[in-house]
This record gives structure tokens, C-alpha cells and sequence, in this order.
């Protein structure tokens, strides 16, 4: 063995130099000296080559060296060679061991964590040892901070201790970790141990930050750290958006120093009275758009939420103005009078889209102005109606006021033409073959008076159906055109057929309006007498009338026949004018016949029967009618002949449709009888007659029962409408007409009128007109006296005239003796100035009117 392999312990070498001595002397002796030099090579080592190695087995701390002594026994080479886990001399995973058996155990814990030393005999490679060597770690880790805050973003650093006895790798291994985050969510930390926080807290907001030890991975140490949230955010924009505008809203994120959490913000918008679009949109850059509609209520939330803390989040109330907008279509119309006009309103920027009609002020207007519809299922669809008659102005204004903000509204101006219509007069005729009738037309609403003639759709007619001829032509000038005005029409040399035929004139100015009239055509002129059948007393009287259809010429010559007219004035006379009186005693036969010849044509003539009567006559009623619903109770008078007086007795009997009445009969020319309420009930015809105790009959008279009227018509007049049909005015003659003073001064009337003072309780009369001011806001009141011959009494109906819809009302009506009564009349500042008239009806519906009595201003 060489001395470069000798062993380097200690303790060891002078066992070794005294047993290689030993060894020396015992071959010397063996062998002599001769044996050493020059003899032969040695012979192999004897066999049993042992090793011991001491420690057996060890423990050692990561890092820390062992000393291993390997003794070799029975061979002269005692060189052994060194390995750990077969690795001769080992390594940095499982340790290394010198050529003197210094085993240093490795820095990092190898696993397993128990390793072989073998020493190798170098004698003999077939004879080895071994020592099991546990590598142990009393390793302890500590980071320093313990525990530390760091701000969204931010670095810090940290420092890891690994502590042991032993010499082990003090590297470490860093992770973060943490309850309510994963990788790098819980932030990030460097080899060096810098760590860096999330741009997001966490939830918690604490994270572990672990350092492991390399050496030994099962022991490690760890920090606490606490993310904190520490910056600012603070959100600015608009306090107010009008409806359906844009605002941008800033939000800005100020940072704590060193650090930087996420800039990403999240916009919201929300409202307590809307959700979703409702409340508007806003874009990820901040810009809202306010909804068209403003909810209720007309304020919302934007809310600005940071991603690194949405419970920093920032928000700002924002009211919504309501823009209300109006828009009527048409904006303007031209409508004919009594003619219609649809209108559409469209509201924006309220919740209420509807709207309110009026026109010119008047919701839903009125006759004068014209009505409006308000629809409660399609309000802002309506339908104006023109009025009949031009209003005041010549123009109105309809408006469509928004229910959301009725300060809003939007309006049409309406203004009027009267609708063409033609009017042909008369409507009707009659005319004998040959003859000429002469109509007028009028062209109404137009300037263009130009029409064109047919008769039975022929211009201007022809022989066969008649002639439309120039007025006044003879012979005729036949047209089928004229400027208005009148023309002739000649009717035919015989009968046509059809019969009657039909005459049209149709304006020039619009095709579409004509009027029209038929005219029966008759063989020859046709006398009639009215009334055809009369029975008369003795010494009555009756005017008859004739009348000659076919011709304008109603000239006729009066005569009497008869079989008992024989001798001149037995059979009564009749004058020129068709009044003819009775005999004093009646003919026999009592027939006679009142015949009316025409001076035209005298082979044509009327006749009328005539009775003359031996009993009782009515000659008239009074009154004669009433109105139907009158309270009745009045007395009606009969005036005739032949009546029996009641007194002494037995008089004559009046009997009103069949049933006989209380009768009280002053003469034999007067009779009355009382008609009650039951009589009135509704409109008819009821039969009077007289009889006489002999049983003998009168003549019938009629009494009419009108249907009750509407009230006073007002007929509208103008130049371009001078005409008015179906206006006939219709009278009634009063309850009292029948009584026994019926004279003007106990007929119902309106004699005067004046101001009735309340404080005083005075009354001043006059009968000139009484002036009423209106007041220049809201309503006043008025009082009036009114005094009538016949006196006036709070059940009489009072009305004062006006518009259609009043505006002036009697609110109070009080007696005040000797037929005067009290007038309260309620005045609006919106009544109209002018004069006006005063009507009292009473119970039996009869009227009186005081005209321009009043007089507004």
C-alpha cells in the first residue's frame, strides 16, 4: 500500500504504521532476506480479506460531515474505496465522502432520506461494508414581515430565514395562497421574495405567502398579508338629463402612493320606478342616454363600480326632465260648414301620451265653435265637427292640450267654406198641358252661379217632356243653360210619360250638386173648393177658397145650385171673394152646392156641399190648440148658432170626443166647457160637437194638440245663404184666449222690467232696456224685477237667450207681489255682449218674450 493511500484519521494512523511494521517483520522473518531481493513476485493475498466500518450507521444533519473508518483485515492492501448509494464518492443529491471516509451529507433532504456509505476493499473489490447514514433536518423557517399590509398593486419585499444546526441549502421556495383567490389572483411573489398584490381584492382580502425550504420542503414559513383598498373614486357628470338626451359621466380612480389596482370601471343605471331600458342605457366609457319616457318617479341611480373594489362604488342621482312635446296633424284644415275633420295628436316625452281637446278654449267645443271628440279609448284620435254656421272670427283653433303637462299643448287653425249646394224653387209642381211654370235657382256658397237645365235627363227638355225656356220668352227660346237666376219650363202638348217628369239644375262650379223638381203634368186645369162638405145653420157663415191646379191664374166666378134653389136667394149668396152666408130658413132638400169656375177655362169647375142645418152650428173654438203635456184647466169658448141656453133649462151639451162635458151655454151663439190636463196628454186631433136637448147634432170642429216644441230656433241668415228651409214657425195660441176677458191685458206677457235692489228690498221698473256688466274675472251676480199683467209666479220657467250652451243662468226666482217677480241671474266674465231676451213660459206652455229687454256688457 502506498503512503499516499494511508488513512488520514488521527486516532487511526498508529494502527495502521504498527500493523504495516508487523507485517514487514513477519515476511522478512518468513522469507529471510534473501527472499526479498531478488526472489520471486509475491504470492496473493491469503484469503479472508475483512472489512469493519465504524459507524455502523449515523445520523447527520443536512450539510454536516461524518467520519467513516473502514479497517480492512487479512490482506496487505488495506486501501479501500469509498461510495454513497453505489456513487463512488458520492454526490451533491446523496452526500459525498472523501478518500479518507469524511461523508458530508448533502444540502437538500434526498428522498428517502437514508443513504448507503460502502467502503470497497481495494484488495479485494468482492469484500465491502457499509453504513446506513440517516440524513436528518432540524430545519425551521421564518419570513420576516410576520404579517404586513400592501395596497392593491403595490411590492414589498420579504425575507425568509431557514434556521438549522447543520449546514444545510438555504434557498426557499415562494407561493401565495389564499381562501378566496387562485393564482395570480392571490398576486404574485419573485424568487427573491418580492411580492406583488392583486389589481382586484380579494375576498377575504388576506393571502398566505409561504417560503418553503429546498433543503427540506417539508418545513416552510409563512407570512401574512392583508390587501388593502386605500383609493379614491369619485364620480361627476350632470345632476339632470332631458329625455332621450346624452350626458357623459366621469369616473376617476385616484390610487393610493405605490400602488395600482385594475382601472376598469363597471357602469350601472337603475330607478326605483323603472328596470332595464326604462332607466336609460349607459356605455362601458360612461356616456348614459336618458330614456324617451321619464320613469315615475323622474330620477335614477348611475353607479360607477371598480373591478380592484366594487365596494367603493360611486353613484350619482340623476332627475330625468320631461320634455313633453304636442304635435297635431293637420296643422291646419279648411273644413266645410257642418262638415268633419279627423285631427291625430302625437305626445313625446311623457308617460301619458294622451290628450284634452277644445277648440278655440271650449273642451269638446260647442254648436257655435264646432264639437270635438274626446274618446276615452283612442283620446289622441279625434273627429272636429264644423258648425252649421259661420262663427264669430270666421276661423277656429282646435288644440290638443298633453294630460301629463297640460302647460303643453299643440293646435290646428281651422277655417270654414260652406259646402256647394244647389236649391231649385219650388220643390214641386203641378202644371195642365201647355202651361208654364217658372223656377229659381240658387247656387249657394259659390260665386259661379252658372247651372245647366234637364228635363228627364235631357238638356234643356224637349216637346215630348217639356221645355226649359228663357223666363218671359214667348214664343219659347229654348236653353239648357243659365247664370242662375229664374227660368220657364213649358210643360208638354200632352201627358207625358213617366208622369210627373223631373226637372235638374246642376251647378258649373261642382258637378256633383243639383237639385231637383218634379212636375206632374195634368190633361187640364183642376178646380178644387175647400172645405168641400159644411153644414150651416141658418144665417151661417163659411168662406170657401178655391184652388186651380195646372195654372198660376187662380181667378174663379162664384155661384150657388141646387134642386130647392129655385127661387133668387133661397139657397143663401155667395160674394166674389167665396163668403158665402145661409138662407134665414133652410131649403128643401136642404143640399146645396157652391160651385168656383175658372176664369181661364170656365168648362172646368169645383164644387162643395153645403147643409144647411135646422140644429146647432160651431162657427170657431177658443183657443184652438195648445201644446201637448199643458197643465190645462183653461176654458175653451165655441162660438156658433142654434146653440140652447141653460138657462132655464135644459141647454145644450158639448161633447169632446164622444163624451160629453159640464156646459154652460150663454146664448144661442156661445157655449164653454173646461179642457183638463188628461186632454193634453199627447198630440192629436180632438172632435167637438154641440147637441142640442132635441137631440140634434152640430157641425165638428177640431181641436189640434201640437207636439211640444224645442224651444226657440234660431235661423241663421247670410248673403251667401239667404235662404232657410223647413223654418216654418209654428204658433200656438194661448190658454187663456178662451176665457171669459181674453184680451191682451190678461195674456201672458213680459210688460216691464228693471234692477232689483236686495239690500233694500226696492224695485225699480222701466221699460226701457236693462243693462248687465260682466265682470272682469269669474262671476257676479244680478238681480232683476219683472212684472206682467197677468202675474208672473217661481213655477214659470225663465230663461235668458244666449248660445247654445247658456251662459248666463237665472239662479233664483222669488215673488215679490202684484205679479212681480225676482230675478237672480249668475253672469260669467266669459258671456257674451249684446242684447238679449227674456222668455217666460208658464205651466200650459204658453210663452211671452221680452225682447232686448236686457242688454250684456
Amino acid at each position: 500500500m502506498e503512503r499516499g493511500t494511508e488513512f488520514r484519521g488521527r486516532r487511526s494512523l498508529t494502527n495502521i504504521s504498527f500493523c504495516w511494521c508487523a507485517a514487514s517483520f513477519f515476511a522478512a522473518s518468513f522469507l529471510g532476506c534473501g527472499g526479498v531481493v531478488g526472489s520471486a513476485p509475491p504470492q496473493p493475498p491469503p484469503s479472508g480479506v475483512t472489512i469493519n466500518l465504524t459507524p455502523a450507521s449515523a445520523s447527520v444533519l443536512l450539510g454536516e460531515p461524518q467520519t467513516f473508518t473502514a479497517m480492512v483485515s487479512n490482506a496487505t492492501n488495506t486501501a479501500v474505496n469509498w461510495s454513497v448509494n453505489g456513487i463512488l464518492g458520492g454526490n451533491t443529491t446523496v452526500g459525498t465522502i472523501s478518500t479518507s471516509g469524511i461523508y458530508t451529507s448533502p444540502g437538500d433532504l434526498p428522498a428517502p432520506n437514508s443513504v448507503t456509505v460502502q467502503a470497497t476493499s481495494a484488495a479485494d473489490n468482492s469484500k465491502t461494508a457499509t453504513a446506513l447514514v440517516t440524513i436528518t433536518s432540524d430545519i425551521s423557517v421564518s419570513v420576516s414581515p410576520q404579517t404586513m399590509p400592501v395596497e392593491l398593486g403595490a411590492a414589498r419585499a420579504f425575507t425568509a430565514t431557514v434556521n438549522s444546526s447543520g449546514n444545510p441549502d438555504r434557498a426557499v421556495t415562494w407561493i401565495v395562497s389564499g381562501n378566496g383567490c387562485a393564482g395570480a389572483a392571490c398576486g404574485t411573489v419573485n424568487s427573491s421574495g418580492t411580492y406583488t398584490a392583486p389589481q382586484v381584492l380579494t375576498a377575504p382580502p388576506n393571502v398566505s405567502l409561504t417560503a418553503i425550504s429546498v433543503a427540506d420542503p417539508s418545513k416552510s414559513g409563512v407570512g401574512t398579508i392583508t390587501i388593502t383598498s386605500s383609493f379614491s373614486l369619485t364620480l361627476t357628470g350632470p345632476a339632470s338629463v332631458n329625455a332621450g338626451a346624452t350626458a357623459t359621466y366621469t369616473a376617476t380612480l385616484v390610487p393610493a402612493a405605490n400602488s395600482s389596482p385594475s382601472p376598469t370601471i363597471s357602469w350601472t343605471v337603475s330607478g326605483a320606478g323603472c328596470a332595464g331600458a326604462a332607466c336609460g342605457t349607459i356605455s362601458s366609457s360612461g356616456v348614459y342616454t336618458a330614456p324617451s319616457l321619464p320613469p315615475s318617479p323622474a330620477t335614477v341611480q348611475i353607479t360607477a363600480s371598480p373591478l380592484a373594489d366594487p365596494s367603493k362604488a360611486a353613484s350619482v342621482s340623476v332627475a330625468i326632465i320631461s320634455i313633453v312635446s304636442v304635435s297635431v296633424s293637420p296643422t291646419a284644415a279648411t273644413v266645410a260648414l257642418g262638415g268633419a275633420q279627423a285631427f291625430q295628436a302625437i305626445v313625446t316625452g311623457a308617460q301619458d301620451a294622451t290628450v284634452t281637446w277644445n277648440v278655440s278654449g271650449v273642451v269638446g267645443g260647442n254648436a257655435t265653435l264646432g264639437t270635438i271628440l274626446n274618446s276615452q279609448t283612442d283620446p289622441d284620435n279625434t273627429t272636429y265637427t264644423a258648425p252649421q254656421s259661420l262663427p264669430p272670427g270666421g276661423s277656429v283653433t282646435v288644440h290638443a292640450s298633453s294630460n301629463a303637462n297640460p302647460s303643453i299643448s299643440a293646435s290646428a287653425t281651422v277655417t270654414f267654406t260652406a259646402a256647394i249646394n244647389v236649391t231649385l224653387t219650388p220643390a214641386s209642381a203641378t202644371r195642365a198641358i201647355g202651361h208654364r211654370q217658372t223656377f229659381t235657382v240658387q247656387v249657394n256658397n259659390t260665386p259661379n252661379q252658372n247651372v245647366t237645365w234637364k228635363v228627364n235627363g235631357i238638356a234643356g227638355g224637349n216637346a215630348a217632356a217639356g221645355q226649359i225656356c228663357l223666363t218671359g220668352s214667348n214664343p219659347c227660346q229654348q236653353i239648357s243653360a243659365s247664370n242662375g237666376d229664374s227660368v220657364d219650363y213649358l210643360a208638354p202638348a200632352g201627358v207625358p210619360s213617366p208622369n210627373p217628369v223631373t226637372l235638374t239644375a246642376t251647378s258649373q262650379a261642382d258637378g256633383s250638386k243639383s237639385a231637383s223638381a218634379n212636375v206632374t203634368i195634368l190633361p187640364h186645369i183642376v178646380v178644387s173648393v175647400l172645405p168641400g162638405n159644411t153644414t150651416l145653420a141658418s144665417g151661417g157663415q163659411q168662406q170657401f177658397a178655391a184652388s186651380i191646379a195646372g195654372t198660376d191664374n187662380q181667378q174663379v166666378t162664384w155661384n150657388t145650385t141646387g134642386a130647392g134653389c129655385g127661387n133668387p136667394g133661397v139657397c143663401g149668396s155667395i160674394n166674389s171673394s167665396g163668403l158665402y152666408v145661409a138662407p134665414s130658413s133652410a131649403p128643401s132638400p136642404n143640399l146645396i152646392s157652391i160651385v168656383a169656375t175658372s176664369s181661364e177655362d170656365t168648362s172646368q169647375s169645383g164644387t162643395a156641399s153645403v147643409t144647411i142645418s135646422r140644429g146647432p152650428n160651431i162657427s170657431s173654438l177658443a183657443p184652438s190648440s195648445a201644446y201637448a203635456g199643458s197643465a190645462g184647466g183653461f176654458t175653451l169658448e165655441i162660438s156658433g148658432s142654434n146653440f140652447i141656453a141653460s138657462s132655464p133649462g135644459p141647454g145644450s151639451t158639448i161633447f169632446v170626443t164622444g163624451a160629453s162635458r159640464t156646459t154652460s151655454c150663454v146664448s144661442s151663439a156661445a157655449c164653454t166647457t173646461s179642457l183638463a190636463a188628461a186632454d193634453l196628454q199627447s198630440a192629436g186631433n180632438l172632435a167637438v160637437q154641440v147637441r142640442n136637448p132635441d137631440g140634434t147634432l152640430s157641425n165638428t170642429a177640431t181641436f189640434v194638440v201640437l207636439a211640444p216644441g224645442s224651444g226657440p230656433d234660431s235661423i241663421p241668415l247670410t248673403p251667401g245663404a239667404p235662404f232657410a228651409a223647413g223654418k216654418d214657425i209654428v204658433v200656438v195660441e194661448l190658454s187663456t184666449n178662451g176665457g171669459s176677458g181674453a184680451a191682451g191685458n190678461v195674456s201672458l206677457n213680459v210688460a216691464a222690467i228693471g234692477t232689483y235692489t236686495v239690500a233694500t228690498s226696492s224695485c225699480t221698473l222701466g221699460s226701457s232696456t236693462v243693462v248687465i256688466l260682466r265682470p272682469a274675472t269669474g262671476t257676479a251676480m244680478a238681480d232683476l224685477c219683472v212684472f206682467s199683467m197677468s202675474g208672473l209666479d217661481p213655477s214659470y220657467t225663465y230663461t235668458i237667450s244666449g248660445p247654445p250652451v247658456p251662459d248666463i243662468t237665472i239662479s233664483n226666482r222669488e215673488p215679490l207681489g202684484l205679479g212681480i217677480i225676482h230675478l237672480t241671474l249668475q253672469v260669467p266674465a266669459t258671456a257674451a255682449a249684446g242684447p238679449r231676451t227674456l222668455f217666460v213660459e208658464n205651466p200650459s206652455e204658453d210663452e211671452a218674450a221680452g225682447t232686448g229687454a236686457i242688454e250684456v256688457r
